[in-house]
This record gives structure tokens, sequence and C-alpha cells, in this order.
């Protein structure tokens, strides 16, 4: 008796990628790709028919946002472009993180696991997940330095976004990228993490 395939849905911004993660995990035999959606249309999937939901994410888009549209209850597997924002995705509830370039045998190795109940991280995730969160202040980009001396002056996103000539959610994300870099909740927190390894001084 054939096992029956794990259902998945892929969620993304670009119909183009889109197309091509569906068409790409359709080549698995344990998986069965049922929906391809663009998040906007994400409240059309049904959660209890859905195993896995594999969604892009897009450099600039903040976490929180993203997984936003994803079914309550729906194991995640994130894609991104880069292997840093992994730390970030597992804490707001990621199952997996595999990098947007990540070869197709892992890309489809980790559906599966995902899908099955199993965290998955491509090596480069993996690397960056236990890597310090910081070892030197070039880990900081020069916008996020920028971006950390306002947190410290006690502006709000909004308020550093004016600064900086960005928009607000522009300034959400490097804050964002401030705690998964820095390994803080808050921002009262990054700013006393920020201080003692010397990248800001009160």
């Amino acid at each position: 008796m054939l096992a029956l395939a794990l259902s998945a849905a892929v969620l993304a911004e670009s119909v183009l990628l889109r197309t091509g993660l569906a068409a790409l995990l359709s080549a698995s035999p344990g998986l069965e790709v049922t929906r391809a959606v663009s998040p906007s249309d994400a409240e059309t999937l049904d959660a209890e028919q859905i195993d896995v939901v594999v969604r892009d994410i897009p450099d600039d888009l903040p976490v929180d946002e993203a997984l936003a549209a994803v079914p309550a209850n729906v194991p995640v597997l994130a894609l991104v472009g880069t292997a840093g924002r992994a730390r970030e995705l597992l804490r707001a509830g990621a199952l997996g993180v595999v990098q947007r370039d990540t070869p197709a045998d892992v890309l489809l190795a980790a559906s599966v696991a995902v899908a099955s109940g199993l965290a998955a991280l491509d090596p480069e995730c993996l690397r960056a997940l236990l890597a310090p969160a910081v070892a030197e202040s070039g880990i900081l980009s020069a916008r996020e330095r920028e971006v950390l001396d306002l947190v410290a002056d006690g502006l709000s996103n909004k308020l550093i976004a004016e600064r900086l000539g960005m928009s607000e959610h522009t300034a959400k994300f490097h804050v964002r990228s401030l705690f998964d870099k820095l390994g803080a909740d808050t921002r009262a927190e990054a700013v006393a993490r920020a201080s003692r390894r010397g990248l800001l001084a009160l």
C-alpha cells in the first residue's frame, strides 16, 4: 500500500517564484503541492489540508508580518535571501529555514522534514544560528549602527525613519535585524548587549 503524499502550499509575493517553487516541490514523490498563492490570498488556504507552508520572505519584509499570512498551526519552512535571518525566524515560529538559492535536493528534503514535524536548516543557516550573535563590530552594517544609536536615544521606529530618511517599514526591519544580531528581545536588552560588546558608548 502506497503512503499518501504530504500536502504543501507555496506562499510568495512573486508569481514567478510561486510557479517555480511549486514545480520544484512537485518533483518530490512524497510531496504534493496543492496551492501556490500570494499573501493577499492566504486566507483561501485550508489549514486542515496542508502539512507545510513554504513561505518565501523578501529581505525587507519583517518576520512577524511575513508569518502572519500563514494559517495558524501549519508548520512553516521559510525561504530567505540571507542565512542571518534564521535565528529571528525560528524565534517567530518557523520550523525550518533555508536560503532561497539552496540546492533543489536540500529544499525538497527540508520541505518533507518540516511537513513531517521535524526542524530543518540548510548548512549556512545552521552555521549562522550556531555562530555568536555578535563576534565583532563589523557584523553590524553602517546603517544598523546608525539605527542602534537612535534606538539607544529612545527614538521610536517612526522617528528613526524620519531621522534617517526611510520608511517606517524599513526602520522596523533594521530594528528587527539588530535584535536578531544582538540576540535581544527588547530595545533595552539590545542597547545593553551592544554596550557590553563595545558597539555603543553610553
